[in-house]
C-alpha cells in the first residue's frame, strides 16, 4: 500500500524515473546534386525555347501531346526501373568485370540484408549519375530531336526519382516513421507500390515484385520467369534499352523527331 502511494506521488509531482526510450534517428535528407538538376532543366528549357521560338504554330504541342508524353515515360521508366532492380539483385553482378555495376549489385543486394539501411542515406542521390547520363544525353541528341522528345526525357527522369523517393518512404514506413502525404495517399489509394508489397520482396529468396513503380511489373515477370530467370536476357536488355543508350536507337530508327 505504501508502495502504491509513493508511485501516485511521484505522477502527480511529475516524478517518473521510468527508463525513457532512445530517440530515433532522423531520416535522411534526399536530395540531388547541382549537376543533376542543372542538366534537367537545361534540357527542360530546352523544350519550352523550341516549342516557343522555333516551331510553326500548327505544329505546337496539344493535350494529346502532354498525355502522350506522361504516359511514354511513365510505361518505359516502370519498365526500366524493373529491369534494373532484376539485373543488379542477380548474383552474377558481383563477379562483373565493370566496377559500377559490381558497387551497384552490391548495394542492392546488402540492401536485403540490412533494409533500414537505406533510411539514413541519401537514396535519392543514389541515381544522381544515371540521371545525368540520361539527360545529357537528351542534350547532345537535342538538335535532332522535338520538344515532346525532350520532355519525355525528362519525364522517365522525374519518373524514376519519384519511385526512388517511394521506395525510401516505403521503407520509413514499414519502420513507424511518418512520411510525406504525396507518398503516404499515393501507397494508400495504389497509385505507388506499398510499403507491404515491397515487403514481399524482402523475403528470401527475393524474387519478386522488382517494381518501383505501378505497371506492368506482372508481365515483365511472368516473361522473365518463362525464360528461366535468363542472365542473358537481362544483361542484353540492360546495355540496349537502357534510357541513355536506347535514345540513340529510337533516333537511329526515326522513332524520336
Amino acid at each position: 500500500m505504501t508502495v502504491q502511494v509513493e508511485k501516485m506521488q511521484k505522477v502527480v509531482h511529475g516524478d517518473d524515473s521510468s527508463p525513457k526510450k532512445p530517440a530515433r534517428a532522423p531520416l535522411a535528407r534526399q536530395s540531388q546534386k547541382t549537376l543533376t538538376l542543372t542538366l534537367l532543366s537545361a534540357l527542360t528549357l530546352a523544350a519550352f525555347f523550341q516549342e516557343a521560338i522555333m516551331r510553326d504554330a500548327e505544329t505546337r504541342m496539344t493535350c494529346k501531346t502532354v498525355l502522350y508524353i506522361l504516359v511514354v515515360s511513365y510505361c518505359y521508366c516502370d519498365y526500366w526501373l524493373w529491369m534494373l532492380h532484376c539485373f543488379l539483385d542477380r548474383k552474377e553482378n558481383l563477379e562483373s568485370r565493370i566496377p559500377d555495376i559490381k558497387e551497384f549489385a552490391t548495394k542492392f543486394q546488402e540492401h536485403h540484408d540490412f533494409p533500414t539501411k537505406v533510411l539514413y542515406e541519401n537514396h535519392l542521390g543514389e541515381i544522381d549519375d544515371l540521371v545525368s547520363a540520361v539527360a545529357g544525353m537528351g542534350l547532345l541528341l537535342g538538335y535532332w530531336t522535338s520538344p515532346a522528345t525532350k520532355l519525355i526525357v525528362v519525364g522517365v527522369c522525374m519518373w524514376g526519382s519519384l519511385g526512388s523517393l517511394n521506395h525510401f518512404y516505403g521503407h520509413a514506413l514499414t519502420n513507424g516513421y511518418e512520411i510525406p502525404p504525396l507518398y503516404k495517399y499515393g501507397q494508400r489509394w495504389g497509385l505507388l507500390p506499398t510499403a507491404k508489397h515491397h515487403k514481399t520482396h524482402h523475403t528470401a529468396p527475393f524474387e519478386m515484385n522488382w517494381n518501383f513503380l505501378n505497371g506492368f511489373y506482372r508481365i515483365y515477370e511472368a516473361v522473365y520467369f518463362s525464360t528461366g530467370s535468363s542472365y542473358n536476357g537481362l544483361f542484353a536488355m540492360f546495355y540496349t534499352c537502357n534510357p541513355a543508350v536506347i535514345q540513340t536507337w529510337a533516333l537511329a530508327l526515326g522513332i524520336l523527331a
